[in-house]
């Protein structure tokens, strides 16, 4: 099985390819404003893709590796963290088959906690105005 840092690295070094040509290109100078946008797009929606089944810890990594060909700090980060993840995938697997069920259960609990504190957070605030029904049927008002 690939280390993060192979998976990432692969992605990373054909975008990287493209985006030295592009560079050279008659609207060189659109690369680096396009790079930062493209780069943020792509780690938020990793972010967001974390807990859902998939590939969501790749997609936030690919999006710090876009942003790694413009800055200085993102390349940094994006080492430390690919190091990070794989040294926690080897001690997952590590871990007996009931340690990681737990943890998994305890990972969804986290996830759902956070799903639904955001949600009556956006409700609260009426920026969720779909959640009404739910809402009413709860028990809870504004």
């Amino acid at each position: 099985m690939a280390t993060m840092r192979q998976m990432v690295h692969e992605r990373i070094e054909r975008i990287q390819e493209t985006h030295q040509k592009t560079k050279q290109s008659r609207y060189g100078f659109l690369v680096r404003p396009l790079t930062l946008i493209l780069g943020w797009t792509v780690v938020i929606i990793g972010i967001i893709t974390i807990p859902l089944p998939g590939q969501g810890w790749l997609t936030t990594f690919v999006g710090v590796g876009i942003l790694s060909l413009e800055q200085k700090w993102a390349r940094n980060l994006l080492g430390w963290g690919v190091h990070q993840y794989d040294r926690l995938a080897a001690w997952y697997s590590r871990q007996s088959l009931s340690a990681r069920v737990f943890m998994m259960a305890v990972l969804v609990v986290v996830i759902w906690v956070v799903f639904i504190a955001l949600a009556y957070g956006f409700w609260r605030w009426g920026s969720a105005e779909w959640l009404d029904p739910l809402a009413r049927w709860i028990g809870l008002h504004r």
